[in-house]
């Protein structure tokens, strides 16, 4: 039962206690939920109040409506803060089937526009690595990422599946993350991009490039990726002149 009492309202008690359901396996992907009926006599609340509150996890992406059919567990957003350091293999809690695959890693010479980027001189060598992340056997994910060979002797050595690049960058080599530059913007898959995310060419994907600089702004990283746009939710806050903006990232169980 809800808490009839409490201050804060019923429909917003009913969506906590259902994501809180969905988070800990009582509910998995593709289960339908008990209608609107059932619901409410459960909880002891109106239909009304179980309506308001499961449109509102619909449109918040953990629930997917099927007319005739009913309420079905979708998939739960998983949340990136566009202001943070972190890759996405930073949100991998432990308890998500998420996985990242290594595509390739070579030694490459700097071009112009990646040496203005890094802040080196065009040519210098420069690992580029290139991974899928997956959630569920489901790629979302094609992430492209480049590493100065100065500042990351024997990277390749180190890096495997599943492995989170921003934790050797931190622990093993003594990179302090002092800001982070993130541009997005918005593109269609072309045929190598709708290969490696099983999706079809033209689908909307989100292109985003990232520079991380360490306390004497010195570029340390630089990483562009792109993500299915139909797994993400774009927001953004702005507090006086303080600006937050997220990237929510929903994820198929």
């Amino acid at each position: 039962m809800l808490a009839q009492t409490s201050a804060r309202p019923l429909y917003e008690q009913l969506k906590q206690t259902l994501v809180g359901e969905i988070i800990a396996g009582v509910y998995h992907h593709g289960d339908r939920l008990p209608g609107e009926l059932g619901l409410a006599e459960k909880y002891g609340i109106s239909r009304i109040t179980v309506r308001r509150a499961l449109s509102e996890l619909v449109d918040e992406g953990y629930l997917s409506s099927q007319q005739g059919r009913g309420t079905f567990v979708n998939h739960k957003p998983d949340e990136q803060k566009l202001r943070s350091f972190g890759g996405f293999s930073e949100s991998f809690d432990g308890t998500r089937n998420k996985s990242s695959k290594i595509l390739s890693m070579e030694s490459i010479a700097a071009d112009t526009d990646l040496a203005v980027t890094l802040g080196i001189p065009e040519g210098e060598k420069v690992w580029y690595l290139r991974r899928v992340m997956s959630e569920g056997g489901r790629p979302y994910l094609l992430d492209n990422a480049y590493f100065i060979h100065s500042l990351y002797p024997g990277l390749p050595d180190l890096v495997h599946d599943n492995t989170s690049t921003f934790a050797l960058m931190w622990h093993h080599y003594g990179m302090v993350f002092a800001k982070a530059d993130k541009t997005i913007g918005a593109i269609r898959a072309g045929s190598e991009e709708s290969r490696l995310l099983a999706c079809v060419p033209g689908d909307p994907l989100l292109s985003i490039t990232k520079v991380i600089y360490d306390r004497q702004a010195r570029p340390i990283h630089y990483s562009h990726y792109y993500v299915l746009a139909d797994r993400c939710i774009y927001t953004m806050t702005v507090v006086g002149e303080q600006t937050d903006m997220e990237l929510h990232y929903q994820q198929d169980t």
